[in-house]
């Protein structure tokens, strides 16, 4: 950290002190992000499956994946451009949320890779249902987590939500209307919460 980083988190906590308020948290871009690429992809998923969408000879649900996988690499490059210029990523808060979320997401990228080989080496359109229950149970223990350290209770009804997402995924996972299920959960789940964040979100420090 350099040195007028470090003055700008001091000047940051002394603002948030002098206004009653805790840190702000500055995961809400990434929430909305995921949340959004992730209803998309189910949705495009959903619709290859009820035959809705072209197959294009069983092609289809190949490039739906790995232009997913394309986006999310792009995605998270620019989102850490943003964030990395925000005051407060230095914040007990801030850095839980980060690292919880930062597990999360390397847990829920071995499932997707395990289930995008699988699809790939078998031709069996439903190895990404697997996806859906483990992702959404690790958004919720992530959320729990982030609720706890940082004090934004508020995000434990989002945990919640999407450990029930994430039941209803497991219970309902032969079943092609899943990924019906898990587009909404990720609207509900994780952009929900996330706009809520960046409502909150520090712009600059005065």
């Amino acid at each position: 950290m350099t040195r007028d980083e470090l003055l700008a988190d001091v000047a940051y906590a002394r603002t948030l002190a002098e206004e009653g308020r805790k840190t702000p948290l500055l995961g809400g871009s990434y929430l909305v992000f995921w949340g959004v690429l992730n209803a998309v992809a189910f949705a495009v998923q959903f619709g290859i499956l009820q035959g809705l969408v072209p197959v294009l000879n069983g092609m289809s649900f190949g490039l739906l994946w790995l232009g997913y996988g394309a986006v999310s690499v792009i995605g998270m490059t620019l989102l850490r451009m943003r964030t990395r210029t925000k005051p407060g990523l230095t914040a007990i808060g801030t850095r839980a949320e980060r690292a919880l979320w930062s597990g999360a997401a390397i847990a829920v990228i071995a499932v997707v890779v395990g289930s995008i080989a699988r699809m790939l080496m078998t031709n069996d359109p439903s190895a990404p249902n697997a996806i859906l229950a483990a992702a959404f149970a690790l958004y919720g223990a992530a959320l729990f987590g982030t609720a706890s350290l940082s004090e934004q209770t508020w995000l434990r009804g989002f945990g919640w939500l999407s450990l029930a997402v994430a039941a209803n995924c497991a219970m309902f996972a032969g079943q092609n209307w899943v990924y019906v299920i898990a587009s909404v959960g990720s609207l509900l789940a994780l952009v929900w919460p996330g706009i809520i964040l960046l409502k909150r979100e520090p712009a600059a420090v005065a």
